[in-house]
C-alpha cells in the first residue's frame, strides 16, 4: 500500500510539472532568495499535516457511503463491497426497541409471565466487511451481535462475477425466499420489527451453507438457485415458530447432533425476481428433507424425513411517496408425526405439517407532498398466520396459533440511513375467549 501511495504522488507530480507553463523570462529573473526558500526542508508540523491528510484522504477512499443498490438480492450496505473499486469495504447496521405491553396481559401480569413484561433491547448491532479482489473475485459477510450476548455469522461466502448473467457463490449464503431474509436491514421496512410472517413462517434470517448460481439475465430480471445443507431436525420444533428452531445457521456448536450443522440431506431453493419502474415481483420455492439421519428416538428406530417444502410470491411498489408491500407463503412438512414424537410435541404443541401466512402493508411519505429530502411515513399492515392449518396424525389444532395481527406506525428518517420508529399492535388468536393483546413499540435503526 506504501509502495502504490508512494507510485501515486510521483505520478501525480510529473503529472502537475508537465502541465504547468513554461516561465517568462520576468518570472526565470525572480530574486535567488524566492529559490533559496523552496529549496528548504519542510518543518515537523508541516510533514504531520501531511500525513494526516493522507491518511483521511485513505479513509476516504476505503470507506465508501452507501450505494443504495441491491447486487445479487443483498441489502444496500450489504452491497457496498461490489461497487467498491477494489479493497476492503466496512458497513453495517443496528436497531434497538422499547415495548410496553398494555392492557391486563401487559405489565398487569408481569409478576407471574415475563412475557407480560414491558422490555427494552440492543437487538441487533451488525458490521458487514467484505473484500473485493478485483473485478471478478468478491468476498463478502455479516457478523451479528444479538442482545448484547449472542454471536452469529449471518453470511460469510466468496462471489465469482464471470458475467451478468453468471455468477457462482459458495459459502453461508441467506436462503432467497420472502422480501426481508435478503433484504432485512431495518431502516428497509416499517415497524419496529420485521413482519411475523417473515420472521415465523419464513424463518428470518435463514442462513444456511451452500453452492450456487445468481444473475441478471435480462435487465431487471434476475434469479438465485442453490444447493444447502437442510434444516437440521435434531433440533426441536415449535408449534408457533413452525421449523425457525431447525435452522442450523451453518455452523457448529457442540458434539451433539442437534448443535451439529449437519449434512446428511440437502435442500434446493430457487427465486426469481422481476423489477420495472416502480414495481418488484418475486416468488422463489425451498424444499428439502430436514430429516439429516435421525430417528425417533434410541428405542424408536423409526427414520424421519421430514421433507420441507415453502413457496411464496410478493410484490412491491414505491411511486411519488406511495410503498405498497405484499406477501403470501404457504409450507408443508412431511413426517410431522414423528419430529413431535422425537420431542415430545404432544396435543396443541405439536408442529402443524401445513402452514400459512399473509401480510398486506402500505404507507405513503407525508413530505414527498413538500419535495423535503427528510420522510415522514404513516403505515398500517395487516397480516394473517395459520400454524395449524394442517396438523399431523395424534397432534390437536390449536385455535390459538390462527392468528390476526394489525400493525399501525410511523417511520421518521431524517437521512435516508437513518429510523426513528413508532408503532402500535393488535393481536387477536381464534381461540375462544381469548384475549387481545396490545403493545406499544419504539425504535431506532441506523444503516452504513
Amino acid at each position: 500500500m506504501m509502495i502504490m501511495t508512494i507510485r501515486i504522488a510521483i505520478v501525480t507530480a510529473a503529472a502537475l510539472l508537465l502541465a504547468s507553463p513554461r516561465p517568462s523570462p520576468a518570472q526565470e529573473a525572480q530574486p535567488a532568495q524566492a529559490a533559496k526558500l523552496a529549496e528548504e526542508p519542510a518543518t515537523k508540523g508541516e510533514l504531520h499535516a501531511l500525513v494526516e491528510e493522507l491518511r483521511r484522504l485513505k479513509l476516504e477512499i476505503g470507506l465508501h457511503d452507501v450505494e443504495y443498490q441491491s447486487y445479487g438480492g443483498m441489502g444496500a450496505a450489504a452491497s457496498k463491497v461490489y461497487f467498491a473499486p477494489k479493497g476492503l469495504s466496512i458497513g453495517g447496521y443496528g436497531e434497538f426497541f422499547y415495548r410496553n405491553a398494555l392492557g391486563t396481559t401487559g405489565s398487569a401480569a408481569c409478576g407471574t409471565t415475563a412475557t407480560a413484561c414491558d422490555v427494552t433491547d440492543i437487538l441487533r448491532v451488525v458490521l458487514y466487511t467484505g473484500y473485493r479482489f478485483g473485478d471478478k473475485v468478491v468476498f463478502n459477510s455479516e457478523v451479528e451481535f444479538e442482545h448484547q450476548s449472542q454471536v452469529f455469522v449471518e453470511f460469510a461466502y466468496l462471489d465469482f462475477l464471470f458475467s451478468d448473467p453468471l455468477r457462482l457463490r459458495v459459502g453461508n449464503v441467506l436462503v432467497p425466499v420472502g422480501i426481508t431474509n435478503e433484504m432485512h436491514e431495518p431502516v428497509f421496512f416499517h415497524g419496529v420489527e420485521r413482519p411475523e410472517v417473515e420472521r415465523n413462517i419464513i424463518p428470518s434470517t435463514w442462513n444456511e451453507n451452500g453452492v450456487g448460481l445468481h444473475g441478471e439475465v435480462l435487465p431487471g430480471l434476475t434469479y438465485e438457485v442453490y444447493l444447502l445443507q437442510g434444516l437440521n431436525a435434531a433440533k426441536a420444533p415449535s408449534a408457533g415458530s413452525w421449523v425457525r428452531g431447525l435452522r442450523t445457521r451453518g455452523g457448529t456448536t457442540g458434539s451433539a447432533a442437534s448443535q451439529r450443522a449437519l449434512a446428511e440431506t440437502l435442500a434446493g431453493v430457487g427465486a426469481i425476481a422481476y423489477e420495472r419502474g416502480p414495481l418488484a415481483v418475486g416468488a422463489s420455492v425451498y424444499r428439502g428433507r430436514a430429516g439429516q439421519g435421525q430417528q425417533v428416538s434410541s428405542t424408536d428406530a423409526r427414520k424421519i424425513d421430514a421433507d420441507v417444502t415453502i413457496v411464496e410470491g410478493h410484490a412491491q411498489f414505491a411511486l411519488r411517496g406511495v410503498q405498497l408491500k405484499a406477501l403470501a407463503v404457504q409450507g408443508k412438512i412431511t413426517d410431522g408425526d414423528l419430529l413431535n414424537a422425537k420431542h415430545s410435541l404432544t396435543g396443541t404443541s405439536g408442529i402443524g405439517s401445513r402452514v400459512r401466512g399473509a401480510y398486506a402493508e402500505g404507507a405513503f411519505d407525508l413530505f414527498s407532498l413538500a419535495r423535503r429530502d427528510d420522510q415522514l411515513v404513516p403505515f398500517l399492515r395487516y397480516e394473517m398466520l395459520k400454524f395449524h392449518d394442517e396438523v399431523p396424525a395424534g397432534a390437536a389444532a390449536n385455535p390459538a396459533l390462527d392468528v390476526d395481527l394489525v400493525v399501525a406506525g410511523l417511520t421518521y428518517k431524517p437521512i435516508p440511513t437513518v429510523a426513528i420508529k413508532a408503532d402500535w399492535s393488535w393481536r387477536k388468536t381464534g381461540a375462544a375467549g381469548n384475549a387481545v393483546t396490545r403493545a406499544v413499540n419504539l425504535g431506532g435503526a441506523f444503516v452504513f
